[in-house]
C-alpha cells in the first residue's frame, strides 16, 4: 500500500529516513559498507533543507490526506519513469503513477531526483482543466523509488489515436488543437514553457478532453526578462530552430511545436520524418538557415494559415497562444479541403 515499489511497504516522513531499518538490495555485489555509504548519501539528498533537490517540500500531499493505494498494470514508459495505473483502495478511484527507480550512482540519483524535482514543484502549483493534475509524491522505505500519483487518462495519448486512426479530421484538429492552447496559454501566463510538447504527452479522455502531461523538460521563468534558456531540451520533430540552434528560447518555443503537431494531427506522423527518421538528421534539417517542414497540401486555407504562422522561423514574428485561439481556423466553420492557399512562411 503506499508506494508501489513494494507491496509490503508504506511511504515514510522524510524526518524519519534515518530510523528506518536497511535492507538487502538487488545488485549484490556491493558490499554492506559501500551500501551503508549510498544509503547515508541519499538520506543526505533527501534530508538537506534549503537545497534545490530537497525531497520536503514537494512531500505535502496536495488535498492535504495521503492516498493509500496499490499497483496495477504498466501503462507507459519514459526517459526516467515507468509509469502505471493504480488504484485507491478506500474510494476505488483510478490514478495514474509515475516511478522513479533510483540508481545506485549518487551521481545519477541526483540528476534523476533534480528533474522529478523539478516536475513536481511545477505541477503542484497548477490548476487547469488541461492540465494533468498531481497528487502526492512518495519516498519508499529503502530509499530506492519515488511514486508521483498524478490523474488518470484512459483515453491514451495522441500519439497512440494517431497510431490507430492514421490522421484526425478537421473538425477534431480544431478541437484538441483549442483545448492545447488553452492549455498552453495558462502555462505561459505562469510563467512555463513547456520545451517537450509532442503527440506522446498530450493525453485524451474518453469524452475528448485534452490534457497536457509530462513537465520534465519544462522551464519556470521567475522573470520574464531574464536570460532566455539555451539549453537542448524537447524531442527532435517538434523543436523549434532557436532551440536546435541554442539561440536562447521562451513561450515561442511552444508555439513552434504547436505548429508541428498540427502538421502531424493532419498527416499522421510528425514533420520531417518523410525525410528522415535519423534524430541528428532531423535535427540538422531544421538548423539550416530557411528550411521549414512540409504543409499539407490538402488542408483548408485557415489551417494552412495557422500553421504558417506558427512555424515562422524568427520566433518573434510567431502568434501567442491567446493570439492563436482568435485565428479564423478557430472562431470560423471553414474546413473545406482547399489548397489554393497562398499563406507563406517567413
Amino acid at each position: 500500500m503506499g508506494t508501489a515499489c513494494c507491496t509490503n511497504r508504506s511511504s515514510v516522513r522524510v524526518a524519519d529516513v534515518q530510523n528506518i531499518p536497511q535492507h538487502p538490495k538487488e545488485n549484490r555485489s556491493i558490499d554492506s559498507n559501500q551500501h551503508e555509504l549510498l544509503r547515508r548519501q541519499k538520506s543526505q539528498l533527501f534530508q538537506s533543507e534549503g537545497a534545490d533537490s530537497t525531497f520536503i517540500e514537494i512531500s505535502t500531499p496536495r488535498t492535504g490526506k495521503l492516498i493509500k493505494w496499490k499497483r496495477g498494470d504498466l501503462i507507459g514508459e519514459g526517459a526516467y519513469a515507468k509509469v502505471y495505473q493504480c488504484l485507491n483502495i478506500e474510494t476505488g478511484e483510478l490514478f495514474a503513477v509515475k516511478h522513479f527507480t533510483l540508481s545506485d550512482d549518487i551521481k545519477k540519483i541526483e540528476r534523476e531526483f533534480y528533474n522529478m524535482k523539478k516536475e513536481v514543484s511545477l505541477l503542484r502549483d497548477l490548476n487547469h482543466k488541461n492540465i494533468i493534475k498531481y497528487y502526492q509524491t512518495e519516498l519508499s522505505e529503502d530509499l530506492n523509488c519515488i511514486d508521483v500519483m498524478l490523474e488518470y487518462i484512459p483515453g491514451g495519448s495522441l500519439k497512440q489515436i494517431l497510431q490507430k486512426y492514421h490522421h484526425l479530421e478537421e473538425t477534431i484538429i480544431k478541437s484538441y488543437g483549442k483545448q492545447l492552447l488553452e492549455g498552453l496559454g495558462y502555462l505561459h501566463a505562469n510563467g512555463i514553457v513547456h520545451r517537450d510538447l509532442k503527440s506522446a504527452n498530450v493525453l485524451i479522455s474518453t469524452k475528448g478532453v485534452v490534457k497536457l502531461t509530462d513537465f520534465g523538460s519544462s522551464k519556470k521563468f521567475e522573470d520574464l526578462d531574464e536570460q532566455l534558456s539555451k539549453s537542448l531540451k524537447g524531442s527532435p520533430y517538434w523543436m523549434a530552430p532557436e532551440v536546435v540552434r541554442r539561440e536562447g528560447h521562451t513561450f515561442s518555443a511552444d508555439i513552434w511545436s504547436f505548429g508541428c503537431l498540427l502538421i502531424e494531427m493532419f498527416n499522421g506522423s510528425p514533420p520531417w520524418s518523410n525525410y528522415s527518421r535519423n534524430a541528428k538528421e532531423v535535427l540538422r534539417m531544421i538548423s539550416a538557415p530557411d528550411n521549414f517542414p512540409d504543409i499539407p497540401e490538402q488542408c483548408s486555407n485557415s489551417l494552412h494559415d495557422l500553421i504558417c504562422k506558427c512555424l515562422k522561423r524568427n520566433p518573434l514574428a510567431r502568434p501567442t497562444a491567446k493570439e492563436i485561439l482568435n485565428h479564423e481556423f478557430f472562431v470560423t466553420d471553414e474546413n473545406l479541403h482547399d489548397n489554393s492557399s497562398t499563406g507563406l512562411i517567413g
